[in-house]
């Protein structure tokens, strides 16, 4: 009889362990998921108020071009250097990189606010064709895009 006793206590106490150990995992997983719900809703939320518009783009030379891009969302543009930037004849569009040699683009803005305008130098390798359309987009760093199409003239 006592035996059964301990080993009753020893099954009860092993049964009140492991329940506390899967209560303590499922604990952290909630909270690792909610967590991971509350980043993605964030994002989203700085994603629905970005919004960026080209506004003008024009060539200055036949190799040098500026765009003028602004903020008509209620969110501001952080790293706005960090955006992909696309160039080309309309439908072929190419990513150009941000800085070096050319072609590539540079910009002085690190933040564009609400309302601002940027102001975006598009270097060349090459020469535009007079008469040609070219479409440039830029894409900010969390996925919101615009585009220009013009004739170079």
């Amino acid at each position: 009889m006592p035996t059964e006793a301990i080993s009753e206590a020893i099954l009860l106490i092993a049964s009140v362990v492991l329940i506390a150990t899967l209560a303590s995992a499922l604990y952290i997983s909630i909270g690792y998921i909610s967590g991971a719900t509350i980043s993605s809703s964030l994002h989203n939320s700085q994603k629905l108020l970005t919004q960026v518009q080209i506004v003008f783009a024009t060539n200055i030379s036949s190799t040098t071009l500026y765009v003028y891009i602004q903020n008509i969302g209620e969110y501001p543009v952080y790293n706005f250097a960090l955006g992909t930037l696309y160039f080309g004849l309309e439908n072929q569009e190419q990513p150009i990189g941000y800085g070096g040699p050319a072609p590539s683009w540079s910009t002085n803005t690190q933040v564009l606010n609400p309302g601002s305008t940027a102001q975006i130098t598009i270097t060349l390798s090459s020469s535009l064709v007079k008469g040609s359309f070219y479409t440039v987009m830029y894409v900010t760093p969390n996925g919101v895009s615009s585009s220009y199409t013009f004739e170079v003239t």
